[in-house]
């Protein structure tokens, strides 16, 4: 595929509709296992380079209204790529920096770090898995720092019903985390 054909595609997710499940279809078909494999060579998990390209694939439908065809297509693709990697390692550099504020504070080294992020990261992988709906407003809010107003559309809800639905998936993530942080 060359980058003119890149530049329509990214035009036509502009469009919506057919031509922009179309261009997701056409997308996904022709980098999916590209963008796969630069994800894991720079240390993504497999079980979660699934999870990150559902993402970029978010990011494109977002992004996409910025986008001006030049021939750079291609370009585009890979630098919003690139953008979601980034988020990611400053996510997971920020969750290791962060103080919860929920009661989920643990005394300093009273815990094996190393231990505690392998735990955490096995049950947030289990979370994704049993809840995707919830981990994806989840990762809206933290990831994409939209307001709930944003989610709820995404999510086709009601405002409130969405707060109703993150404070619900919030208990259940919890459920998942705490067995972690028992010593």
């Amino acid at each position: 595929m060359n980058n003119a054909e890149v530049d329509a595609l990214i035009v036509d997710l502009q469009a919506g509709g057919a031509q922009r499940k179309h261009a997701v279809t056409q997308l996904y078909s022709e980098f999916s296992g590209k963008f796969t494999r630069f994800l894991q060579l720079r240390g993504v998990p497999e079980s979660e380079s699934e999870d990150l390209m559902h993402d970029i694939f978010l990011a494109f439908i977002k992004r996409c209204d910025g986008f001006t065809p030049s021939g750079q297509g291609r370009g585009w693709l890979w630098s919003v790529v690139r953008s979601k990697l980034a988020d990611r390692y400053r996510q997971a550099s920020k969750e290791n920096t962060e103080a919860y504020d929920d009661n989920w504070e643990i005394e300093s080294g009273s815990y094996d770090e190393a231990r505690l992020q392998a735990c955490i990261a096995g049950q947030m992988s289990v979370f994704t898995r049993d809840y995707p709906e919830g981990a994806q407003a989840l990762s809206w809010v933290i990831d994409d720092e939209l307001e709930l107003r944003s989610v709820a559309e995404l999510l086709g809800r009601s405002y409130g019903a969405t707060r109703e639905f993150m404070s619900q998936i919030r208990s259940r993530l919890r459920a998942y985390i705490d067995p972690c942080l028992v010593g």
